[in-house]
């Protein structure tokens, strides 16, 4: 059954739902991580990630942002890509996925072409927790999605 399902405007909102809560599963899991592989992380990435893609996209622009400039500017990324995700699985139900199956398959997309794709000059340089709390933030992602689909699908 194709061209039924959710609309991609309820994918876009289940994407920003997830979002949020990917912060709160990898907000938990980096607290519980090693003062080491933290040092280590600040090290390679001073600030986090999504400070260093707003310097980096500021720098793309022109601009040379500061830390509380390119955080917004990275968390306004994470959160588009979020929605993104959401739109996406949207799409994926729409065309005959399961919600359950659709959420978490771009949940993983994302996690190898995202996380590890973008990080592949410093993927070995990082410890391998922090590839682990990238598994939990897209997992976390896609079964939320995927359960958000699946519940505003039911009758």
């Amino acid at each position: 059954m194709t061209g039924t399902g959710p609309s991609l405007w309820t994918g876009a909102l289940a994407g920003y739902a997830a979002s949020r809560t990917m912060d709160a599963a990898t907000g938990w899991f980096h607290g519980r991580q090693s003062a080491e592989s933290r040092r280590r992380e600040e090290e390679i990435a001073p600030g986090g990630t999504l400070v260093q893609l707003g310097r980096q996209l500021g720098g793309v622009a022109g601009r040379d942002l500061d830390d509380a400039a390119a955080g917004r500017v990275g968390l306004a990324v994470h959160r588009t890509l979020g929605v993104t995700y959401g739109v996406l699985a949207a799409a994926l139900v729409r065309r005959g996925w399961p919600p359950l199956a659709a959420g978490p398959a771009v949940g993983a997309a994302a996690f190898v072409l995202v996380d590890e794709g973008t990080a592949l000059p410093t993927m070995t340089a990082y410890p391998l927790v922090s590839h682990a709390r990238g598994v939990v933030g897209h997992s976390t992602v896609g079964l939320v999605i995927g359960l958000l689909l699946w519940l505003t699908g039911r009758s």
